[in-house]
């Protein structure tokens, strides 16, 4: 797309007033391509193409991009004292397919999380994870250290794919909002968040490439190529790089590809994706049984009519408030916290709402004022979050914040793109601001997953209706033998979610560790009355387990007499 002479004008002028910080790209085909365009124009064009290739200007540009990976280290090194937490137990630490080389292969060939409903295929980070432990052993350091590397790189990648829609400004502003937004602690504390992390790297990088000015080389396509294969390998929100691409074809100017190489592009891409959508449908098929979502991870399963139509503009207005405002953070959201039913009198659901015109209206604006650079993100934005949002179809859990990582990498440099049209002298305060409170939230939101028993300990505290934490801290409490406070905090959960099975489930085993089988007895008949009917099949297997160790126990009993 050619730009007219007065954009090229308006342009020249409009970043920080002088010609160094203006992007030489949209001059590229003047006056070759425009015999209107007058000396003064050819002039301005001519400089602004040798400040482009300059090394001073190309060195300016990265600093936003190092600027912000030390930031991303400066708030994320505290969790080099990490350990496994959550899914990282099974996924990292217990795999025997991690642990083994001699089946390395089985990464390739089986799911993800084998035990989870629904069927993930993350290979590259599956290998990434065994190639760690054998290099490193079990120690957790290294793995951390790769996921705060991750994140540095993103964090970079994310400056300056700012710094090519919009300037140093918008780099600035998106690469450091973005090391240090709160919302992505549970992507980089948390082992498992790497494929968050990986997938958008190999995204960004690859969205980066195809917006480079000039003509599209065989080895910029085969560059794109690896960053899809990446992505798609890393993460099933990968399989949305095509539609990220063709969201930004209209920023490439002029778009400079030949007709064979555009065919050979496209080619490419679609062999790559028909041939990854084959494979995995024997490893890991894309469609799977989603009434065995347990209630207890996403209980949108549960949603029916009008409410399953709210619940995600629910989600969309959660979301929403922890882009704006993190100030709350958990590891579960599930359950019992955000539920199955919309409510009226839920402000998360007015927040969805506003959302949702927000949006709307920003995109109208962009496309009314050419602002060709914001509406991408807007879109891009849309597009990431698609594949999260429980709205066309349910994915394995209903709300989590590492799912809001590659969606705020749009977000951000599109936050980026409307404040560079105020002074910068206003602006660069009010983002130091926000950057230092952004990274003291998640410095001090970070060290708590440092420590397994601690970090449950604190869900449970600060999220008291989390059945996951109970389970967790109760789980914790039971693999080091501390079955007194395992017991405590089965009762607690009883008493804070009464209607949920697990916590009936957690009291029964802690009575049959002491052969109470009366009080297990009575704990199944105490959850009957409470819990929803779906889940009664559960207790009444427990009680024939009690049934069974009873009868042990008095045989046990009987033959110690004799």
């Amino acid at each position: 797309m050619v730009l007219p002479v007065n954009d090229i004008t308006s342009v020249l002028t409009r970043r920080e007033g002088s010609l160094k910080d203006h992007d030489a790209k949209t001059c590229r085909g003047y006056p070759e391509s425009r015999p209107d365009v007058t000396t003064e124009h050819t002039d301005i064009c001519d400089s602004a193409r040798r400040l482009e290739n300059s090394p001073i200007r190309h060195g300016a540009d990265w600093l936003p991009c190092a600027a912000a990976a030390a930031a991303a280290l400066l708030v994320y090194a505290c969790t080099l004292r990490g350990t496994y937490i959550y899914d990282d137990v099974a996924v990292v630490r217990d795999d025997p397919r991690v642990l083994n080389p001699g089946l390395w292969s089985q990464l390739w060939t089986r799911p993800y999380f084998v035990e989870s409903v629904d069927k993930l295929y993350r290979p590259l980070v599956s290998m990434s994870f065994a190639l760690d432990h054998w290099l490193h052993g079990s120690r957790p350091v290294w793995f951390h250290l790769v996921n705060i590397a991750l994140h540095m790189a993103v964090a970079a990648a994310v400056a300056a794919l700012g710094i090519r829609l919009g300037g140093r400004r918008v780099g600035w502003i998106a690469g450091i909002l973005f090391a240090v937004h709160p919302v992505h602690v549970e992507a980089v504390a948390g082992l498992v968040g790497r494929s968050e992390s990986a997938c958008a790297l190999a995204t960004i990088v690859g969205l980066w490439l195809f917006l480079k000015p000039g003509t599209m080389t065989l080895r910029r396509i085969v560059g794109i190529w690896v960053c899809f294969v990446a992505a798609i390998l890393s993460k099933e929100q990968g399989l949305l790089f095509p539609a990220l691409l063709l969201a930004a074809a209209p920023l490439r100017r002029p778009p400079v590809m030949s007709r064979g190489m555009r065919l050979w592009f496209i080619v490419a891409m679609s062999w790559t994706l028909a041939a990854y959508l084959m494979a995995r449908e024997q490893v890991a098929p894309m469609e799977w049984d989603r009434s065995m979502l347990s209630p207890y991870v996403n209980p949108l399963v549960l949603s029916r009519g009008w409410d399953r139509v709210l619940m995600p503009l629910v989600l969309l207005g959660r979301y929403a408030g922890l882009l704006v405002f993190p100030l709350r953070l958990s590891i579960d959201y599930g359950g019992a916290i955000i539920g199955s039913r919309a409510s009226w009198h839920d402000p998360f659901l007015y927040l969805g709402m506003i959302a949702v015109l927000a949006w709307v209206v920003a995109a109208i604006v962009a496309w009314r004022t050419r602002d060709w650079p914001l509406l991408f993100c807007l879109v891009a934005m849309a597009i990431a979050y698609s594949m999260v949002a429980n709205i066309f179809t349910l994915i394995g859990t209903n709300f989590a914040e590492r799912l809001m990582y590659l969606p705020s990498a749009f977000f951000l440099p599109a936050v980026g793109l409307i404040l560079r049209r105020f002074r910068w002298q206003a602006v660069a305060p009010m983002v130091g601001i926000l950057a230092v409170l952004g990274a003291a939230r998640a410095f001090c939101y970070a060290r708590h997953w440092n420590d397994r028993l601690g970090f449950y300990q604190f869900c449970a505290e600060s999220g008291p209706r989390s059945e996951r934490a109970y389970a967790l801290l109760w789980g914790e409490y039971k693999t080091r033998g501390d079955w007194s406070n395992a017991r405590r905090v089965a009762e607690q959960a009883r008493r804070m979610v009464p209607d949920r099975v697990e916590a009936y489930v957690m009291c029964i085993e802690c009575e049959l560790e002491d052969n109470r089988f009366d009080a297990a007895d009575g704990d199944v008949q105490d959850g009957a009355a409470h819990i929803d009917r779906s889940d009664i099949l559960i207790l009444l297997k427990w009680r024939d387990t009690i049934a069974r160790q009873r009868a042990a126990a008095d045989k046990g009993a009987n033959a110690g007499v004799k």
